[in-house]
């Protein structure tokens, strides 16, 4: 297999095979690190993981039209709430991991603050991709779409008909660090109450964080 083709086969990965190719990953990390303690295995391991999760869900996003992304939404990035509540919880669960590895690993300061700036950046976007993904799984599938974007399902992009991962990406990351929609409006009740579960966990997440933040600079005192 060339460079062309692992390209084309990692922009093609389904949701499945990309959580199992992260998963194998993970898996290796925690393997290949036999001398450090089992916390710090772990969310290394966790780290590594969902970055590569991340890395191929943008890769995929990146590169869809309105059409594939249209596609996508409705067949491949199906919206099974269980997973993605799942994938949130975990990401939160990873914010007390790395208490558990700053309050334990104090002899080792530097690499325990490298591996929770790490995993804090790591989980800060797998949430918001997370929530992007599932904006556009909503959008695309509450209405039957025009090719003419008739019918709009959700939310209203300035200037865009036909939105692309991309256009989620750019209102999740808006809503979720300002909490405010920017150019993009909702139109729909079920999409309010999606965006108000999304700012309520962005800011216990950041919540957490500055707790950690603190924790940090006390340390370093």
């Amino acid at each position: 297999m060339n460079f062309g083709s692992l390209l084309i086969t990692c922009k093609n990965l389904s949701p499945k095979h990309r959580t199992i190719v992260s998963l194998w990953l993970a898996a290796l990390v925690f393997l290949l690190m036999p001398s450090f303690t089992i916390e710090v295995r772990i969310l290394s391991a966790w780290s590594a993981g969902v970055l590569c999760f991340v890395v191929l869900a943008w890769f995929m996003m990146f590169d869809a039209t309105p059409g594939k992304t249209r596609y996508r939404a409705q067949r491949q990035e199906a919206d099974h709430l269980a997973v993605f509540l799942l994938v949130v919880c975990v990401a939160f669960s990873s914010l007390f991991a790395i208490a558990v590895v700053l309050t334990k690993h104090k002899d080792s300061f530097t690499l325990s603050v490298g591996l929770s700036i790490m995993a804090i950046f790591s989980s800060w976007v797998l949430m918001h991709t997370m929530f992007a993904l599932h904006y556009a799984a909503f959008y695309y599938r509450s209405n039957d779409f025009s090719l003419e974007g008739e019918a709009m399902g959700g939310l209203e992009f300035s200037h865009v008909e036909l939105p692309c991962y991309l256009d989620f990406l750019y209102f999740t990351f808006t809503l979720g660090m300002t909490s405010q929609t920017s150019d993009t409006q909702i139109t729909s009740s079920f999409m309010r109450r999606l965006a108000l579960g999304h700012t309520i966990m962005s800011f216990f997440f950041y919540s957490v964080v500055i707790a950690l933040m603190v924790s940090i600079v006390s340390g370093l005192l």
